[in-house]
């Protein structure tokens, strides 16, 4: 019994020992592991200490437990740790990558691969700013062939992604700007080809993508003029930004033509729609020396027109011109008898015969109430004046319609004035063609008269003019 006793004391010494054992084994396994880690580490890294060191781009070393056991000088600054300890003997922390699983797969593809190449991870430096690398890796292995771990090299590429996402971002803002701009959009090539449009560009020329079509092409489709056209390839031949206006579809554009500054030579072109402002120009233009009523040339034209056939007289000594004035006999009597819209329907009426009495060349014009005037461009003696005015008034003693039942009598009285037989002053020229006028209204009106003579021709009615209501 006491044989038996002593074994049974002895056996849990024995398993306590040989645990013990297996426990230490396991740690000089380990050891081994690390010792032979570390000898690789430091075989390598002796010999790349200097590049590690002066790399730009971070290596990081870490064993079968993906700890970091060494990481050089970049890497630190770019994940930015002050000290090594901070991440040595450590797994990678957690913050550090954008997507856990993804690093999980990096670390699992190097030992089970042997290698990865160019693998593109986001990560998450200390502050939490994101950084982007290219990652390659390969497994770290001891003579036996054991894994030891992995070598990773991080390419930083933040720049440049951030580079590219701006880009992209601009591209975007370009792509809507050009889709909602209204203003026609075109990229050429150095030969006039067009490599980009918008949709604003594609209607106007009818295409459903105004690409690889020659911009000559389209403009001799659309029927640009000749001239125009000619204009605009000689701006892009100087190879100069330039500008010019052209009539396309029935509309004004203002072309803007820039070249491009890169190695890709061409232009960008914006067609800016002035149809709006040229046709506002024009009105204000026509108000500005027109009569709004009768939409005949105003005073400022007149005088102008006026002084600029007083110039030819100083260069051309054959030339000569004529002034007439006129006034309407009896306008106030027809504005109280019938109103002031049949009055300004009869003085519509009266500037359109006097335009149908005149010549190419002469100009008629409204000064205001009831005064007009006339140029007569090209009379060099009286006769060919007096012809003139006896046409205007046998057109303007015809009858005038106020309704479908009634018509009105209406006369005029014209003084006439020759250029160069007085002054050259334009002012007094036209002063002189007044005074004619009003002796002609003195004796009645209904006339006409040269300035300094004595009544010639026409008709001579008595009284200012018959104004009483007559059948149609």
């Amino acid at each position: 019994m006491a044989t038996k006793t002593k074994a049974v004391k002895t056996k849990p010494s024995s398993q306590v020992e040989l645990k013990r054992l297996s426990a230490k084994v396991a740690r000089l396994e380990k050891q081994y592991t690390r010792v032979s880690l570390e000898k690789n580490f430091l075989e390598r890294a002796l010999g790349d200490l200097n590049f590690h060191n002066n790399a730009h781009d971070g290596i990081v070393y870490t064993d079968t437990e993906d700890r970091i056991v060494y990481a050089n000088p970049y890497f630190l600054k770019m994940m930015g740790f002050k000290k090594k300890s901070e991440i040595l003997e450590k797994p990678f922390p957690d913050y550090m990558w954008s997507n856990e699983g993804e690093a999980q797969r990096l670390f699992n593809d190097i030992k089970k691969e042997g290698f990865v190449r160019e693998r593109e991870m986001a990560l998450n430096n200390r502050s939490g700013q994101p950084v982007f690398a290219m990652c390659s890796g390969v497994v770290s292995k001891d003579k036996d062939g054991k894994v030891l771990g992995a070598e990773i090299m991080f390419c930083n590429i933040t720049s440049k992604r951030t580079f590219q996402a701006e880009l992209v971002e601009q591209y975007a803002v370009l792509d809507a700007m050009l889709e909602s701009t209204p203003d026609p959009v075109l990229v050429l090539s150095a030969d006039l080809n067009i490599r980009r449009s918008n949709p604003a560009a594609q209607q106007l020329f009818g295409v459903e993508e105004a690409k690889n079509h020659p911009l000559p092409d389209l403009l001799t489709k659309i029927n640009l003029s000749n001239e125009a056209l000619q204009k605009m390839i000689d701006g892009f031949r100087d190879e100069q930004t330039f500008e010019i206006e052209v009539n396309m579809q029935g509309q004004h554009f203002e072309l803007h033509a820039a070249t491009l500054k890169s190695a890709f030579k061409g232009w960008v072109c914006v067609l800016h729609n002035i149809t709006v402002r040229k046709h506002t120009q024009e009105m204000l233009q026509r108000h500005a020396f027109h009569d709004v009523l009768t939409q005949l040339p105003n005073r400022a034209y007149f005088c102008d027109f006026l002084q600029r056939s007083n110039q030819r007289t100083k260069t051309e000594p054959d030339y000569g011109f004529a002034v007439l004035f006129i006034d309407l006999d009896s306008l106030k009597s027809i504005n109280d008898r019938w109103g002031h819209h049949v009055g300004d329907h009869l003085l519509i009426d009266f500037g359109r015969r006097l335009e149908s009495s005149i010549r190419p060349g002469d100009l008629v014009s409204r000064l205001g109430g009831d005064e007009f005037a006339l140029v007569l461009d090209s009379v060099r003696n009286e006769e060919s004046a007096l012809q003139v005015a006896t046409r205007i008034h046998e057109a303007l003693s015809l009858p005038y319609k106020v309704n479908e039942n009634e018509e009105l009598s209406a006369t005029a009285s014209i003084g006439i004035a020759l250029s160069g037989k007085f002054s050259e002053d334009v002012d007094k020229l036209l002063q002189k063609a007044d005074q004619a006028m009003y002796r002609v209204k003195k004796r009645g009106g209904n006339s006409y008269e040269i300035f300094g003579d004595e009544v010639l021709g026409g008709k001579q009615q008595t009284g200012p003019g018959a104004i009483a209501p007559r059948p149609a």
